[in-house]
C-alpha cells in the first residue's frame, strides 16, 4: 500500500483531495463486498495507487474494514450511496456522525474551539502535527482534505476570516411524525420542531408543540 505520509502510530491522512476520497468510497460501495485495489480500480476507472493513498484514512474513519481486501462498513455504504445519488442533504448528517465518533477529528475540533478559531494554514499545520506527519513529508493535500471533510460535516465553518467550530443542523422530516402527532395535526394542532445551533459537537433538538383545538378559537 502506498504511504499516507504518517508514521505507524499516527492518524492516516488522505493522500488525495476529498473528491478522490469520495470516489474511492463510492467504488467500494458499488462493489458491495470485500474487494482488492485492482477490483476497485477497474470499477471506478481510478488508478490503484490513488485508491491506496486513501484507504488508511477511510479505515481510520470507520468507512472501510478488512485486511488485505477491504469492504465498506454500514456507514461507509450509506455515505457511498448518498454520494452516488447526489443526495447532499443526506451526506452532511452522515459525515457529522463520522466526525462525532472519531477521536482524532474531535480533538482537532477541540483545538479550534480552545483557540476560539484558527486560520486554515495554522489548522492544517496542527492536523499534520497531530497525525504524526513527518517533517520532511508533504501534508498539503491530506490536511486540506481533512479540513474540507470537517466543513462538509457542518462542524467547521468560516467566520470573520477564521475557521470556527459550528454544529450541524438536524432537520426532522415531516414523515418522521408518529401516529399521535399525525392525529393531533388533523385536529387543527400545530407542531413545530426547531434545532438550536450550539458551539459543541453535540446536537440539541427542542420540540415545541402548540395544540389549538377548534373550540379554543372562540376564546381568542
Amino acid at each position: 500500500m502506498a504511504s499516507t505520509g504518517t508514521n505507524d502510530d499516527g492518524f492516516k491522512l488522505p493522500g488525495s483531495s476529498l473528491d478522490e476520497v469520495f470516489k474511492a468510497i463510492q467504488g467500494y460501495t458499488s462493489v458491495g463486498k470485500s474487494a482488492s485495489l485492482t477490483d476497485i480500480a477497474k470499477n471506478t476507472g481510478m488508478h490503484s495507487s490513488s485508491i491506496s493513498r486513501n484507504v488508511g484514512f477511510l479505515l481510520g474513519l470507520g468507512l472501510l474494514e478488512g485486511r488485505r481486501n477491504k469492504a465498506p462498513t454500514e456507514i461507509g455504504s450509506k455515505l457511498g450511496l448518498a454520494l452516488m445519488h447526489g443526495a447532499e442533504d443526506e451526506v452532511q448528517p452522515i459525515l457529522s456522525e463520522v466526525v462525532s465518533e472519531n477521536e482524532f477529528l474531535k480533538n482537532v475540533l477541540a483545538a479550534v474551539r480552545i483557540r476560539k478559531g484558527m486560520d486554515e494554514s495554522a489548522l492544517r499545520a496542527h492536523i499534520a502535527y497531530s497525525a504524526g506527519q513527518s517533517k520532511t513529508g508533504s501534508p498539503t493535500t491530506g490536511t486540506a482534505a481533512v479540513v474540507e471533510f470537517l466543513k462538509r460535516s457542518g462542524y467547521l465553518k468560516e467566520e470573520d476570516g477564521k475557521l470556527v467550530v459550528g454544529s450541524p443542523v438536524a432537520i426532522v422530516p415531516s414523515e418522521s411524525l408518529n401516529q399521535e402527532d399525525a392525529e393531533a395535526k388533523s385536529a387543527s394542532s400545530r407542531n413545530f420542531t426547531q434545532t438550536i445551533e450550539a458551539d459543541s459537537p453535540f446536537l440539541i433538538s427542542i420540540k415545541i408543540e402548540v395544540r389549538c383545538e377548534p373550540q379554543d378559537l372562540e376564546h381568542i
